[in-house]
């Protein structure tokens, strides 16, 4: 195996992600740079990672996609006020669980704030994780510019943003920040968490895992859901031919019974 595919082996094997040889483009071409920075070709880069546990994270960093919107698959938010909420009273726990740079789990705190008049008396909390330390790292300043907030009518961007730092900038509201905890988490990995949630989204990355990979993540995620959680996908993704206890409520949506 040439040191590019060393590489792209040693993501997958940590990561879970896919990468077949019709990414070997892709990986060079993001690595690039970063040979360039250290000065070492590709085969010196591969020798690293196996020593350095730091460039390890920036590599990974460097390879993983981060592609996410405010109110991305709107139908889901829609579906969470409309069903999941309420049903509950008074707790609520949500796992964002590829927060990438956060305006996903910033949508879900959103909606909790809309929907739930009462919502500073109830013990809410969202977990957003991501493998990317870069991505999170934005997703917990919680600013961004104009151009990405778009999606916003003006009464939601009342209630989520303020004026940022920047000139053309918002900034997540004190509000919704109290709401969400980031933490890098490895979905392949051991999870920390102890007790059960009421919804999780884990929305387009099981397209970047193999069947087998994404069968042991869908029968994970089932176990850490409350007797009729309910788990979001990407409506890009299908749980088809995945063995799994859930029962499908909608499309890319499924509940545990």
């Amino acid at each position: 195996m040439d040191a590019t595919g060393q590489v792209m082996a040693l993501v997958q094997e940590l990561t879970g992600i896919r990468l077949g040889p019709e990414k070997r483009t892709l990986v060079e071409a993001r690595l690039g740079k970063r040979l360039r920075q250290l000065g070492c070709d590709m085969r010196d880069y591969a020798r690293r990672l196996r020593q350095d546990e730091g460039e390890l994270l920036r590599c990974i960093d460097l390879i993983t996609t981060n592609h996410t919107a405010w109110k991305r698959e709107a139908a889901h938010f829609d579906d969470l006020a409309r069903r999941v909420l309420p049903r509950l009273a008074g707790r609520l726990r949500i796992w964002c669980a590829a927060a990438a740079t956060g305006e996903e789990p910033w949508t879900i705190a959103l909606t909790l704030l809309r929907h739930i008049p009462d919502l500073q008396r109830w013990d809410a909390a969202i977990l957003a994780t991501d493998i990317s330390t870069r991505a999170l790292a934005i997703a917990e300043r919680g600013v961004y510019p104009e151009e990405r907030v778009q999606a916003l009518s003006a009464e939601e961007r009342q209630l989520a943003l303020e004026p940022g730092p920047e000139r053309g900038t918002w900034s997540v509201r004190p509000a919704l920040r109290r709401l969400v905890t980031f933490a890098r988490l490895n979905l392949i990995d051991q999870w920390p968490m102890r007790r059960p949630f009421d919804a999780i989204f884990c929305r387009n990355v099981m397209i970047y895992f193999d069947q087998a990979t994404q069968t042991q993540l869908v029968q994970r995620l089932a176990g850490f859901l409350n007797r009729g959680g309910t788990l979001y996908v990407g409506m890009s993704e299908s749980l088809t031919g995945i063995p799994h206890p859930l029962r499908m409520q909608g499309p890319a949506i499924y509940v545990r019974p």
